[in-house]
């Protein structure tokens, strides 16, 4: 799978709320970073799997659509709006970078 395709179904996934079909995506050890001041938020898949299962059912219209994305080496950085987040259908811009190694994603920094 290369990691345009990983992304594409991780994106899909992400709409669909396919909780099962994300953490296929993801390595045991994925790491989930705030940008800004680099702490940890999410250490591990089960705290990972945690956050999408109460992510989607506070967010039941949760929505990403990406602007723009760039591929470079092992790694994704995606513009993207995100709409429906708890209840608030406003669209946000955000920005993910993805780390993928072995075909799973292994890390992630998020800026919003």
């Amino acid at each position: 799978m290369t990691i345009q395709e990983i992304i594409d179904i991780q994106m899909s996934a992400f709409n669909n709320k396919s909780i099962q079909q994300m953490m296929s995506l993801y390595s045991d050890d994925i790491k989930v970073y705030n940008f800004q001041d680099l702490t940890l938020a999410i250490n591990g898949k089960k705290e990972c799997e945690e956050m999408f299962i109460n992510l989607f059912k506070q967010s039941p219209n949760l929505n990403a659509e990406i602007i723009k994305s760039i591929f470079f080496d092992n790694k994704v950085i995606l513009h993207e709006y995100v709409s429906g987040r708890n209840g608030d259908d406003t669209k946000k811009e955000q920005v993910v970078i993805f780390e993928i190694n072995n075909q799973k994603i292994t890390r992630m920094d998020v800026m919003r």
